[in-house]
């Protein structure tokens, strides 16, 4: 990738991050999932929403559990959402302790730092430390 768009995308996902990463605790899924939740606050049944997406009642109870279980697709996510009025909002965040940025990030994987990092270990070692990577 381009370096300079790298650094415009980096920039802008950066810029984001301290919005997402208190979001993330809000953010955790119901113990039965979101749609399951969502659908009885609203006083909705299976039928309902099934009806709303074109679809049987039974193949919207396999959309709950397949959400619950982990697998359901963004799309049939985006769906349901859709449905009952619900934006479907998802994100990536830098795992804490990992990164706190997604440039921290993207500099864990980029295979030049990884030799600054171990050349710089080889050289403390050495006691001739250059300072932080």
């Amino acid at each position: 990738m381009n370096e300079n768009l790298k650094n415009v995308l980096l920039t802008g996902l950066d810029s984001r991050i301290p919005v997402l990463r208190p979001a993330l605790a809000s953010a955790l899924k119901p113990a039965r999932g979101w749609l399951r939740a969502v659908r009885s606050v609203l006083g909705l049944s299976q039928q309902d929403v099934a009806k709303k997406i074109s679809t049987t009642r039974q193949s919207y109870a396999g959309l709950e559990a397949a959400e619950q279980r982990g697998a359901i697709s963004l799309n049939s996510l985006q769906r349901a959402a859709e449905a009952m009025d619900c934006e479907l909002v998802y994100f990536l965040v830098p795992r804490e302790g990992v990164a706190r940025t997604y440039r921290e990030l993207a500099q864990r994987y980029d295979p030049a730092f990884k030799h600054l990092q171990a050349t710089e270990h080889s050289m403390a070692l050495e006691n001739q430390a250059v300072g932080e990577s």
